[in-house]
């Protein structure tokens, strides 16, 4: 199968790249990478990261106009790739440009933000959340944990499953004037929640487990952008694999993007995942067609 990798970087992440073909692209894949016009010697760049990538992936290298030119391309390519990847220099904070935005916001596929030189051992932190009111999001879910399984697999790493729970309105209920609750009730809805909490991420960590990944589950309670951070810290994970809704307008303004919040400031490799219903209108889901993209810096 094919791989289409785009890059677009000012810098020199040569590691970084190749660390994503090897772990993103399928052995006899094709990544066709992007640079900006000038300043790089393309065939020393072309030889280099063939040789690096190995793996029999063909290496192709295109110079492109840096003004505005990686956000068009990457917005081309990616309708017709199964996943985007951003490339940006190790331990440079992620910063949501124009590009990045896009991205995620346009693209019905896995957008991969990618700052990370191991390609061994690799631990991955996943992010999985149940709701009620939205069918899309089991297919999230299962489209997230397939592909963190891959990833460490192909990395003979293993995958950390998290879950943020809070009981909502918990707040009013101990404090309203106007309506308040027992703590005795509380306790019962936060033991209920917990409970079935726990329940729902054992089925999602045997779900890794039926890939041949090692995995552990943990259930914290707190604000998701506060706890997926302080997992992926303690585990020592070198990416973090979120889903997205892509929720736009009025429902975007009520529940507020959680990956685009996650994202703005993460030290390391991030993984975006779409729903699979909106995947497949594509042909996504899957780590074998790699459309990647290094914002310029």
């Amino acid at each position: 199968m094919c791989t289409d990798l785009a890059v677009f970087s000012d810098t020199d992440t040569v590691a970084e790249t190749v660390a994503a073909i090897r772990l993103l692209c399928l052995p006899r894949g094709r990544a066709r990478i992007f640079v900006p016009e000038g300043g790089r010697d393309i065939d020393r760049e072309r030889a280099l990261l063939g040789k690096a990538a190995g793996a029999g992936v063909h290496i192709s290298l295109d110079a492109l106009d840096p003004k505005g030119a990686g956000e068009r391309a990457a917005l081309q390519i990616a309708p017709n790739c199964q996943a985007v990847s951003v490339i940006r220099p190790e331990g440079v904070p992620l910063s949501l440009g124009v590009l990045e935005r896009s991205l995620l916001k346009h693209t019905p596929v896995p957008v991969w933000f990618w700052n990370t030189t191991e390609t061994e051992a690799l631990r991955v932190v996943v992010a999985a959340d149940p709701d009620a009111h939205d069918a899309r999001r089991d297919s999230l879910n299962d489209n997230a944990i397939d592909q963190a399984s891959d990833l460490a697999a192909r990395a003979g790493g293993s995958v950390v499953v998290v879950n943020a729970w809070q009981l909502d309105g918990e707040y009013d209920m101990r404090h309203s004037p106007f309506l308040r609750i027992a703590d005795g009730e509380i306790a019962a809805a936060r033991r209920d929640i917990e409970t079935a909490r726990a329940d729902w991420l054992g089925g999602m960590a045997a779900r890794c487990r039926l890939r041949g990944v090692p995995v552990e589950a943990e259930l914290r309670e707190g604000p998701a952008e506060h706890v997926i951070p302080a997992m992926v810290d303690e585990k020592e994970a070198s990416v973090l694999v979120v889903g997205t809704m892509k929720r736009r307008g009025f429902a975007a303004m009520v529940r507020p993007n959680t990956a685009v919040t996650l994202a703005n400031g993460f030290r390391g490799s991030l993984g975006v995942m779409p729903a699979r219903d909106v995947d497949a209108q594509t042909g996504g889901g899957r780590l074998s067609r790699i459309a990647a993209g290094t914002a310029f810096a």
